[in-house]
């Protein structure tokens, strides 16, 4: 039998399976008798085992911001490369093997090994300063494109780090979007654009909705596959 956190609640109808950052995780309500749920969980066995390797491959590709880690910068995977001096910076090179993504820490943080959390922190802070900058930048000029094309216009904008979604459309009319969307390929970021300014018309994820997507994003589907296909590589965190 495979390990697995049980999560009971009294609201809820139906047991629900999920598998996150190896671990399996049960929710039930608590009526349900241990029994039915361990014969779900060998019923599912095979997914179960298939979803739990696929995270742990992937988290040895994540970036855990030491020197030579990979992360997504603009939907390509970059190397991180770290450097010490006494004016921090961040900036990309595209090489012509790999892009690489350079960060340099103020000189407190080298030679220290029993600071090397406190090094990974750093980097990870000064690659969202990076990312946040560029959003600001891309993201606006963006709005403002797809805006114009599609003739809905946003009453406020907010570029922010999000931890579960990449953008959000509120009935005031205000788009918000996650600076995290630099780790993703221009097409997918075109269509996070739109699917967020189609909010204000419809806002929920009606077919109407849909329809609207797609007349002005008709590539909406490849970019929601790559985000599926790649999101475990886009978690952003410490380990």
């Amino acid at each position: 039998m495979i390990d697995y956190q049980l999560v009971r609640s009294a609201r809820r109808k139906t047991l629900s399976l999920q598998v996150k950052q190896g671990q399996v995780l049960v929710r039930a309500p608590h009526y349900v008798d241990t029994k039915v749920i361990n014969d779900l969980i060998k019923d599912k066995l095979v997914w179960l085992n298939a979803k739990i390797a696929e995270q742990s491959k992937a988290n040895q590709q994540c970036c855990f911001f030491n020197q030579n880690d990979k992360l997504f910068v603009l939907g390509k995977l970059a190397r991180l490369h770290i450097y010490f001096a006494a004016r921090t910076n961040t900036f990309l090179v595209d090489t012509y093997q790999e892009p690489e993504l350079h960060v340099t820490l103020a000189k407190r943080y080298q030679n220290k090994l029993n600071e090397r959390q406190h090094q990974r922190v750093a980097v990870k802070k000064q690659i969202e300063r990076y990312f946040k900058q560029q959003a600001e930048s891309i993201i606006l000029s963006k709005v403002a494109h797809y805006s114009q094309l599609t003739q809905l216009k946003p009453i406020n904008i907010k570029i922010r780090q999000y931890s579960a979604r990449w953008g959000s459309c509120n009935s005031r009319g205000e788009l918000s979007f996650n600076y995290l969307m630099m780790m993703l390929p221009d097409h997918v970021i075109n269509y996070i654009v739109v699917h967020e300014l189609c909010h204000l018309r419809f806002l929920n994820h009606s077919a109407d909705f849909w329809q609207l997507v797609a007349r002005h994003f008709p590539r909406y589907l490849q970019a929601k596959q790559w985000l599926k296909d790649n999101h475990l590589q886009l978690l952003w965190r410490l380990p």
